[in-house]
């Protein structure tokens, strides 16, 4: 028995220190986290890095290229009856070359590597509005959990009411057994959804961790929100303009600036397959100094210095398919962009109709809310002067706790479609 105590006091410990570190966090700090901590934002992050390397690369095709070749070889040379050999015959060669001119090859190729980098700088941009976006999301998604929790438990209590008076009035003989069965019913089924509506917030919370991309979810506790009919109180409906909202998010939304940047680097790199054609001309110098003991014409110092053009007059044909394929990547990545900017359209449209709708949602849901809620009063008064059965409080009990969980959908549906306008938009925070 002293065991039980200790460990019931030991767990009680630990749920208090829990509770103790849980830090209530803002939907802005949970953002910050997310930007901080989300594994598809380093992701991106990486890549831009490894782009910014690829730039760095292609700028050094402007410097000088310096080689030191050493030598320890073995010599045995035969020649008109005559035999030579040295067994320990050393010497380097050092050697430096400088591109002079290849037709903006190299610049062509260094302006490419500076719009892939460009690119990949708006591809962390989408990253980071769309894990804002999921961030909302998950964090409404818990809100929404809390209410219907709430709306869980206050619907057991009126179940426990109603199976309390049904107990009554049956020992009081005004009543039969089936009352009493159909509201024990009824509140079975309140406790049901109670259960049910828990283990959802626990999953939607599962969400925001993933989300975020932190390990100890202990230390993160979310505020639940003002009562559905407070929190509705400064609800406002927005007055948008579609027109507006479309040029914006064909401005702002960084797809369409990854497509265009994409698109200059594959134009540089279609002109650069064109340009295989021609020339380059290269400043090259060679030293190298060689020492024998034993074969004389062998011991010799030589520098040589000299512009030189080299110009490859066929190659298979590469340069033709090379040309084909850059030609194609850039009429994909074009196609791609048109696609893209339809996209768009399509996304802020549905979005702006979302919230619409989910402003009409709400408006009505207040009405249902006040209408079911005194539908129910009116059913329970009734029910006490003993002008209906049971079954008539249980529906309208349904029709109220349904009308309120519609209405809080609603409210969190909306909060839903603004983030979602807003990311169609392009606005990240």
């Amino acid at each position: 028995m002293l065991n039980k105590i200790k460990l019931l006091s030991t767990i009680c410990i630990l749920l208090l220190s829990t509770n103790i570190n849980a830090k209530i966090i803002s939907l802005e700090e949970l953002i910050e986290i997310a930007v901080e901590n989300n594994s598809n934002i380093k992701i991106s992050k990486y890549a831009k890095e490894k782009q910014k390397a690829s730039y760095k690369l292609a700028k050094t095709d402007y410097l000088p290229k310096v080689t030191l070749n050493g030598e320890l070889a073995s010599y045995d040379i035969r020649s008109a009856g005559t035999k030579l050999n040295d067994n320990s015959v050393t010497g380097y060669t050092l050697s430096a070359s400088q591109l002079l001119y290849d037709f903006g090859r190299t610049s062509n190729q260094i302006e490419s590597a500076k719009k892939s980098l460009e690119a990949s700088s708006f591809e962390t941009i989408e990253n980071i509005s769309s894990t804002v976006l999921n961030t909302k999301k998950a964090y409404y998604n818990i809100l929404n959990n809390y209410q219907q929790i709430s709306l869980a438990k206050e619907s057991i209590k009126i179940d426990e009411l109603h199976l309390e008076q049904a107990d009554n009035y049956f020992n009081a003989g005004v009543r039969t057994l089936i009352d009493v069965t159909d509201a024990k019913l009824q509140l079975s089924n309140s406790k049901l959804s109670l259960v049910q509506s828990e283990y959802s917030l626990k999953n939607a919370k599962t969400n925001l961790i993933s989300i975020l991309g932190v390990q100890n979810s202990d230390e993160i506790e979310i505020k639940e929100d003002a009562e559905i009919k407070t929190a509705l109180k400064g609800f406002e409906r927005n007055n948008l303009n579609l027109e507006e909202l479309l040029k914006t998010g064909l401005e702002n939304r960084a797809e369409i600036k990854v497509f265009e940047k994409q698109i200059e680097a594959s134009k540089l790199q279609l002109d650069n397959t064109k340009k295989e054609y021609y020339p380059t001309l290269d400043l090259q110098a060679t030293h190298s100094d060689k020492n024998s003991d034993e074969i004389a014409n062998i011991d010799t110092q030589q520098t040589t210095a000299g512009v030189y053009l080299k110009w490859n007059l066929y190659t298979g044909n590469s340069t033709e398919h090379n040309k084909k394929i850059a030609l194609v990547d850039l009429s994909s990545l074009k196609q791609q962009l048109v696609q893209q900017k339809l996209q768009i359209k399509e996304d802020i449209t549905n979005a702006y109709l979302q919230v619409k709708e989910n402003e009409e949602n709400i408006r009505i849901g207040v009405l249902n809310l006040k209408l079911s809620a005194d539908k129910l009063d009116l059913a329970n008064q009734r029910y006490k002067a003993g002008l209906n059965d049971l079954i008539e409080v249980s529906d309208s009990k349904l029709a109220y706790t349904q009308a309120k969980s519609q209405l809080i959908n609603s409210y969190y549906n909306y909060l839903n479609s603004k983030a979602t306008l807003d990311y169609a938009i392009g606005v990240i925070y």
